[in-house]
């Protein structure tokens, strides 16, 4: 009776850690999000810096390309949004994150609702997959894919 009470206190033990750990994970990847909608919303690259891993792997694809390595991001990316923009406001929603060993993904839907450098408001919708890998202890983005809202017309989205 004894080594069963002992077994499972011990695999108690363990799976209160791995939950620990997956909550620090996890809430860390949720203050990533913020970091990065932030970066977007400042078109601001020294914060996306600290939430894009600059490593070579690094890719984004979005409608309007598909940028290669943090320096790609970086000048494509966000140089696009700081040149059009003249506000930004990126929202995101349902975000769900999965964590596996030193790797994450993150899917959620968003609402971007900005306005033009020639004062004309706007306003997309989509959903983004995030691809994160921990790099000496901190969760770094090292691939986006966005794309719109889903098409649901008989003949669309094909």
């Amino acid at each position: 009776m004894k080594k069963i009470a002992l077994s499972v206190l011990v695999l108690y033990i363990s799976l209160s850690g791995f939950a620990q750990n997956f909550t620090k994970d996890e809430n860390a990847i949720k203050q990533l999000i913020e970091d990065y909608k932030v970066s977007i919303n400042k078109a601001d690259t020294i914060l996306g810096v600290k939430v894009w891993a600059d490593i070579p792997e690094v890719s984004f694809i979005h409608p309007r390309g598909h940028e290669k390595g943090w320096n790609g991001v970086k000048d494509n990316f966000y140089g696009m949004f700081r040149e059009r923009f003249k506000t930004r406001d990126l929202k995101s929603s349902n975000e769900t994150i999965n964590v596996y060993n030193n790797v994450a993904w993150v899917e959620f839907y968003w609402v971007y609702d900005a306005t033009f450098a020639d004062g004309t408001a706007m306003q997309s919708k989509g959903r983004e997959t995030q691809i994160l890998k921990k790099i000496n202890n901190n969760w770094r983005i090292v691939h986006v894919h966005y794309s719109g809202m889903p098409k649901t017309g008989e003949k669309e989205g094909f």
